[in-house]
């Protein structure tokens, strides 16, 4: 009886070699740290309001990112995510962080007084203790302090 099995890729020529044997799929050998790094860069910009968790999310991100890339290699799409997202996440971070600074430099004594009592009222209303009780001094204290020393 004759083979005709000639059409299966499956089946062997003969006994000793294999006829078009199925290949692996191709995976990249950094494609787990590119993945890794678009997880990261993607918390970087849904932690941006913690300030310091951006940071180190953001920082991670890129070195997954450059280390999922190997040598000579192209990055793939993962790894370009993840160093997108991280550098906008520490942009927004950056960005927020920067704009209260200047906010609160920006305000005069009295202003600066003001939202130091607004603080120490909303943490007693908060917590039930007054801020001055748990650190030792008040934020209106530690407010007047500021503008003394920036000079207003």
């Amino acid at each position: 009886m004759e083979n005709n099995n000639y059409n299966n890729p499956y089946t062997q020529l003969n006994d000793q070699e294999p006829y078009n044997r199925p290949q692996p799929p191709f995976r990249n050998p950094g494609m787990t740290m590119a993945t890794v790094s678009m997880i990261l860069g993607l918390g970087s910009i849904f932690t941006m309001f913690t300030v310091y968790l951006p940071l180190i999310l953001g920082s991670l991100a890129i070195l997954f990112a450059i280390l999922s890339k190997g040598y000579g290699k192209k990055m793939v799409a993962a790894a370009k995510i993840g160093i997108g997202t991280a550098i906008g996440g520490l942009a927004l971070v950056i960005t927020v962080a920067g704009t209260a600074v200047g906010i609160i430099f920006s305000l005069s004594k009295d202003s600066m007084v003001q939202f130091g009592q607004a603080m120490d009222q909303q943490f007693e209303e908060q917590t039930g203790m007054s801020l001055e009780d748990v650190a030792g001094q008040s934020y209106e204290e530690l407010m007047r302090d500021y503008a003394e020393l920036l000079g207003k």
